[in-house]
């Protein structure tokens, strides 16, 4: 490139003019058609040129700041076409970036607006061919009864049948284990080997960026008609981004006939498979792999687009596994929401107890869920292994993908054998989120490397012991109530009346229990 003094560039300037005026016919006000493809060339490269300045042609991008003189550029040459298309780029970028703004306009203007059951039941019959994974709503919304309750004939409102919609879809349709007898289960788990496959296993839920990806879109467009409402009453705390939920009474219609510690049950959905097998090993690593496929290969199962109903202090609920296992949650604490759980294997083969302590904050179009508990597993030859909770964000809850991600760090410790191992979530460079990285340890020293993924596989030094494809989760079943004890879940009055689709009885029967909550946790304070 070569400088040039200012008067050269006036004089150059003039330069694209006069050739223009030189190439145009004698008579300007003649048919215009005679002109060559050349000066036409020369015209249109004028005309595209941006706007100059003392300096000559500014070209601003992100990554380009060039300072181009006026000659150098008369003609189409290799440097002006690259100057060009970052230009192009340029614009497309602004372009992007102005209709993401628009879409959040478009989200922020509409929080005001509650979508109707109509709306919702006409969106079902638009969308006939979206392939959901979970049940469809029906055109007439089924009321949910109670076996031992008379059929209400009553007219129920619109309000009331976008509920019983909600719940129709909350029943997710899981892959359990069909193989769900005693015999069987303990065939498995005496035949149990690590896994032959190599392939890059995740499950259909899994996101491209991380995590399990909500697909059904009815269910999406529902919980955001919820979200909105919700930002009415509580707008100015979620926008602060300093809004802890567990302080927050939710209305009912927000939630699904089902408390929040059947969550805590199903977290055992892989024991009958792995902690029993490994209470048949006797090498305490192989103990820590199966355990950490145990904890980490539920994810996918367990997390849920839907709330539950928060536990009452006092709620319990027990359920069994076909093995033999049987576990048991009951809500210790008000404030803060603390639910203590207890698995006991077959035979006492081993106890897997601790508690659950849930801190939940909102953004504007997220949720963060950390649990501040604690997990421990102890087995009858007197090995115990404690372990820790990570962390749950929900994405999408106004636009984007809506989404689930786990993230940060699980410790496992084995005080007796001196055995310890970290996982870290979303620790894999250029992999999904869901993607986890980590090691077993023996007195200091690396045992093996730890590599997978919470939503496919989990291996230890390339050997696969976890893979979705192959391994499914078992059902725990929840014991039928038993009449004496009336702190069972399912007698919660406000459940009862939900899955009667009885929104307003619901609503004043869990208003009625909060108050009766805040009231028994005053008494179980000491006295000053």
């Amino acid at each position: 490139m070569f400088c040039c003094s200012s008067s050269k560039k006036k004089d150059e300037n003039k330069k694209p003019i006069e050739i223009s005026e030189q190439l145009a016919p004698e008579n300007q006000q003649g048919d215009r058609s005679c002109r060559t493809n050349q000066q036409q060339e020369v015209e249109l490269e004028i005309e595209e040129r941006p706007k100059k300045n003392s300096v000559g042609y500014q070209v601003q991008d992100e990554n380009v700041s060039a300072s181009i003189c006026p000659s150098f550029v008369v003609g189409k040459t290799p440097f002006t076409l690259f100057v060009m298309s970052l230009l192009e780029k340029q614009q497309n970028m602004k372009r992007e970036s102005q209709e993401q703004e628009e879409i959040k306009i478009d989200f922020q203007e509409d929080l005001s607006v509650i979508v109707s059951y109509p709306q919702i039941q006409a969106e079902v019959k638009n969308n006939q061919n979206d392939k959901s994974q979970l049940e469809e709503i029906p055109d007439q919304p089924e009321v949910i009864q109670e076996e031992d309750e008379e059929d209400d004939d009553r007219e129920i409102s619109e309000e009331e049948a976008k509920n019983a919609a909600i719940y129709k879809w909350a029943r997710e349709i899981h892959d359990y284990n069909t193989d769900n007898t005693e015999e069987l289960i303990l065939k498995a788990v005496s035949n149990f080997k690590p896994l032959q496959s190599k392939e890059e296993s995740r499950s259909t839920l899994a996101h491209k960026d991380g995590g399990k990806v909500c697909k059904n879109k009815k269910l999406i467009r529902t919980l955001r008609a919820i979200g909105k409402e919700l930002i009415k009453q509580i707008g100015k705390q979620i926008l602060s981004g300093n809004l802890n939920l567990t302080t927050v009474s939710f209305p009912i219609k927000a939630m699904i006939p089902k408390s929040a510690l059947e969550k805590v049950l199903m977290s055992s959905c892989l024991f009958p498979l792995y902690i029993n097998r490994a209470v048949l090993e006797k090498d305490p690593i192989e103990r820590m792999k199966l355990i950490i496929c145990a904890t980490l290969g539920n994810f996918y199962l367990n997390c849920s687009f839907l709330k539950p109903l928060n536990p009452i202090l006092g709620e319990t609920i027990s359920g069994f596994y076909q093995d033999g296992t049987t576990a048991y949650v009951e809500q210790i604490s008000h404030h803060p929401p603390v639910s203590y759980f207890l698995t006991i294997g077959p035979k006492n083969s081993y106890k897997f107890y601790g508690y659950y302590n849930y801190e939940a904050k909102a953004g504007v179009n997220s949720l963060s869920l950390k649990n501040k508990g604690k997990r421990f597993l102890q087995f009858a030859d007197g090995e115990l292994i404690e372990y820790n909770f990570a962390g749950e964000e929900y994405s999408g809850s106004f636009w984007g993908p809506m989404k689930v991600e786990c993230k940060g760090k699980i410790t496992f410790l084995d005080k007796k054998n001196d055995i310890s191992a970290s996982v870290e979530l979303d620790s894999v460079r250029w992999k999904a989120s869901d993607y986890l990285s980590g090691e077993i340890k023996k007195k200091g020293k690396k045992v093996c490397k730890v590599y997978g993924t919470y939503m496919g596989y989990i291996e230890f030094g390339e050997v696969r012991y976890w893979d979705v494809n192959y391994i499914r989760p078992y059902e725990c079943k929840v014991f039928k109530p038993n009449p004496f004890l009336l702190s069972d879940a399912s007698f919660r009055p406000d459940l009862r009346q939900l899955k009667r689709n009885k929104v307003q009885e619901a609503q004043k029967e869990k208003d009625d229990l909060e108050m009766q909550q805040r009231q028994d946790a005053k008494l179980r304070k000491p006295k000053k």
